[in-house]
């Protein structure tokens, strides 16, 4: 931050960019500080603080994961008699780390007992809790064109939900075009971009959904940067674009004007070794791995995108990809 500063007080910059969550905030005080185009710090804030993030998501329409902002473990106890199944987690982490889901009072117990930081943490402000909803998990990444209005919009399903990386492999994959969550989403994605706050300056969205057992979508999260993990990659197979380039430059100013994109190629998934069983290479080499890497890792996954293995890969459909993806983890 110091070295960013001092760069800007010798040559104050038209564009600060970023392509990393953790970053959100601090180019966004940088360009505060100077006066710089784009997203200011008092917007920044409500895509880092999961409570300023449910208030902003609420404020644009959208149907939020009911939570609650805690002190002490007594506000925990409370959520829970309201909200029964709970999750704590880190107001402003990332990655699935630190979460807990809690289903009942004697596993809170336990939570508190076996983890003394936890009850700092609380203390001091830093987690906050929302009510467990059981069902399926979503993601809809989206790139903001210059003119506020959406130029690539593609909803997903994570085939694990992300908090669960520790003991299962995280996989995610795209939503058939004709199916009723996909239209959903797409328009709750536009929606919420419609009526951001002026000021935003994001170009590129991750925003995750819930459905419940009745099959309603609840706003969970969202961050103003490009999804991890293989997102980049799958829409790069889908789309045809390098999202992260696209954000750049519209970032930058240089394409201040880019038609909406659909998809020009294959539906695509993707799956990653996290804590499941090992991902191997079929050995028939089938042409529907688009994209394979074993970057390596020693010990056990730290996040939800820390991978062993990582695969991309395509399909007719939705229940096609899935059973593709089922069947690296029995190529081994």
């Amino acid at each position: 931050m110091a070295r960013l500063f001092e760069l800007c007080s010798e040559a104050p910059p038209d564009r600060i960019i970023i392509n990393s969550e953790r970053d959100v905030l601090r180019a966004a005080e940088a360009r505060s500080l100077f006066g710089v185009h784009g997203m200011t710090s008092d917007v920044a804030v409500m895509f880092r603080d999961k409570v300023r993030m449910k208030e902003l998501l609420a404020g644009c329409g959208l149907p939020v994961v009911p939570y609650r902002a805690v002190r002490c473990v007594g506000d925990v106890l409370a959520a829970r008699r309201e909200f029964g199944a709970i999750v704590v987690k880190p107001r402003d982490g990332v990655g699935s780390v630190g979460v807990h889901v809690l289903r009942s009072g004697p596993e809170l117990l336990d939570a508190l007992r076996s983890d003394p930081a936890l009850v700092l943490a609380l203390s001091s402000g830093t987690l906050m809790v929302e009510k467990y909803i059981e069902g399926a998990v979503f993601h809809v990444d989206v790139i903001v064109g210059a003119d506020g209005a959406p130029v690539l919009v593609s909803p997903s399903r994570y085939t694990v939900p992300p908090h669960r990386f520790r003991t299962e492999n995280l996989g995610s994959v795209m939503l058939d075009e004709g199916d009723g969550t996909f239209r959903a989403l797409d328009a709750a994605a536009r929606e919420f971009v419609a009526a951001l706050p002026g000021g935003c300056g994001a170009t590129a969205l991750h925003i995750e959904f819930l459905a419940d057992p009745q099959g309603r979508l609840h706003a969970g999260e969202v961050a103003a940067r490009i999804g991890g993990a293989l997102v980049k990659d799958s829409i790069r197979f889908s789309f045809g674009v390098d999202i992260s380039q696209m954000s750049c430059l519209i970032s930058a100013g240089i394409t201040p004007s880019v038609p909406e994109l659909s998809r020009k190629g294959p539906q695509v998934g993707w799956i990653i070794q996290n804590g499941g069983p090992e991902l191997s290479f079929p050995a028939d080499s089938p042409d529907w791995v688009l994209h394979q890497e074993m970057p390596g890792r020693a010990g056990a996954a730290r996040n939800s995108v820390d991978a062993a293995a990582r695969f991309v890969v395509a399909g007719e459909d939705e229940k096609v990809i899935v059973d593709r993806m089922k069947q690296l983890s029995r190529a081994v």
